[in-house]
């Protein structure tokens, strides 16, 4: 649990903040609140904590002075302001002291939340006690959110004139920069400012540590070269990137358009595992793409097939994942083993659809701060083996007629299935047949087939480029109304909206 203090004049401020969030599920844990600045100080001398979450205009000691005085002997804190619209002059002193974001009040829970979680994940990137992170600034923040999508252009443009920086030419991209030796502040900060010093660019960091660079030029061709020309100065070796790749968000005609590039950008990210290091992987990268997805299904379904037979091969199986990570070069970014881990984890996880929960959703909460491909490994391998010993339980308690039939439903999903043809199939009475599989599953037939095909409808949707509606064809929906009302009804957002996610 990251440590949180609050800090405002105003009780009901704080309280309602306590309350706003469900704080501990998060990770969070509010350790106490202060109802002046030097109530707080008195202590932070005492009690070191992670996050300072604090009113700008308090009594005799404001908020900036608070956070001024207790980086002093609490360098590493980070803070976040809360202030009223007729404070904004203010918000430029904060920037001096490295603030994390400013909340206006009231605080809008979901600003709060996306704050807090980013400041979260800049604290969990810290890998070692040798390792002294940049300061986050409010500039950071404000592009991060804005690239995806958190915030509008106006607030945006707002935040960021006071780091004098506009946005004014016709063309933009977003690149992702991913490279060894990422854990090396100095090294990531000198690569951030050669970027900054030498290309039309504005960088920022992600809270993965990621750099996040906008490049920005007079034309579409333009921004294609200055990548590639950053490519080359890389390259020389100078810099102590070690292996690196740069991934190319396609060009954008206006910053409205920046999340779309950086989606494209994240996309693209994923081509590490085919492309050989040191390179610009863009759209006009020559890679199969198709072909490579095709192998990765396949993959994936070979490892299902072996854990529903509970097959003890499945752990060489993972051993040979974790080696095509890597088979091209030693590094392979955080991130991208991260999403291909994470993917693999859910696809078993909703294509055996095992009555206990209890070993996916511990597996994913690890995953969510793992950090290096040893620990993802262990996690995919004991998540593995759990479910060898959890399945072998489920199949001598099923009886072959529900097995065969799960085993049919996973292999034809994408046709028109029923009780009525699954009765034809296997000999045996619809009726009793819907009865048996509710028993022994724990659902009815059609609500099974259904969030079947709607984890396939997800999986395509992240990686394929088909439309929302030719997805619910081919995962066996011939209503493409039905299929978008029952995702909306189900998932919670629509087809397009997911696929952001």
């Amino acid at each position: 649990m990251y440590k949180v203090l609050l800090v405002d004049d105003e009780p009901l401020i704080t309280k309602g903040l306590k309350k706003l969030l469900d704080w501990e599920d998060y990770g969070f844990e509010i350790v106490y609140t202060a109802e002046s600045g030097e109530e707080a100080l008195a202590y932070l001398k005492e009690n070191p904590i992670e996050i300072l979450i604090t009113d700008i205009l308090m009594g005799e000691m404001s908020g900036l002075e608070l956070i001024r005085e207790t980086r002093k002997f609490q360098p590493q804190i980070k803070c976040i302001v809360l202030t009223g619209y007729q404070e904004f002059e203010y918000i430029k002193q904060g920037l001096l002291l490295g603030i994390e974001n400013y909340l206006l009040k009231p605080v809008d829970e979901e600003e709060l939340l996306t704050t807090v979680q980013n400041v979260g994940q800049k604290l969990n990137a810290v890998t070692g006690p040798d390792y002294t992170q940049e300061t986050t600034t409010m500039k950071d923040n404000t592009l991060w959110r804005f690239i995806n999508g958190e915030i509008d252009k106006r607030d945006c443009l707002e935040r960021l004139a006071l780091y004098h920086i506009t946005f004014q030419q016709p063309y933009y991209n977003v690149s992702i920069l991913e490279f060894e030796h990422y854990h090396h502040a100095e090294v990531s900060k000198k690569i951030r400012n050669f970027i900054e010093e030498n290309v039309s660019a504005t960088c920022l960091y992600s809270p993965n540590q990621e750099l996040i660079i906008i490049f920005e030029s007079t034309s579409e061709e333009a921004l294609y070269t200055w990548n590639q020309t950053l490519v080359q100065q890389l390259r020389d070796g100078q810099k102590g990137t070690g292996v690196f790749y740069l991934s190319m968000g396609h060009p954008v005609q206006t910053i409205d358009r920046l999340e779309e590039s950086f989606t494209c950008a994240r996309e693209n990210s994923l081509l590490q595992l085919y492309s050989e290091p040191n390179v610009l992987i863009s759209d006009r990268l020559a890679i199969d793409k198709q072909d490579e997805l095709k192998k990765q299904q396949e993959f994936k379904e070979n490892i299902v097939k072996q854990l529903v037979n509970a097959d003890e091969d499945t752990l060489h199986m993972i051993e040979l994942f974790f080696q095509n990570l890597t088979k091209r070069t030693k590094f392979i970014s955080p991130q991208v083993a991260s999403k291909y881990t994470f993917d693999l984890i859910s696809y078993i996880h909703y294509s055996i659809q095992t009555d206990d929960l209890s070993h996916y959703t511990a597996a994913v909460e690890r995953m969510v701060y793992s950090s290096d491909i040893d620990q993802m490994r262990t996690i995919l391998k004991e998540y593995c083996h759990a479910l060898i010993l959890s399945i072998s339980h489920q199949v001598n308690m099923r009886s072959p007629i529900v097995q065969n039939v799960l085993k049919f439903i996973h292999a034809h999903y994408d046709q028109g299935i029923s009780l009525k043809t699954l009765g034809q199939q296997f000999h045996v009475n619809a009726i009793y047949l819907g009865q048996l599989f509710q028993k022994e599953v724990g659902v009815v037939f059609s609500e099974y087939l259904n969030r079947y095909r709607l984890e396939k409808a997800k999986e395509l949707l992240k990686t394929t480029h088909y439309r929302a509606g030719e997805i619910g064809k081919k995962v066996g929906y011939s209503d493409t109304t039905y299929f978008y009302k029952q995702f909306k009804k189900n998932v919670g957002t629509t087809p397009s909206e997911w696929r952001k996610i």
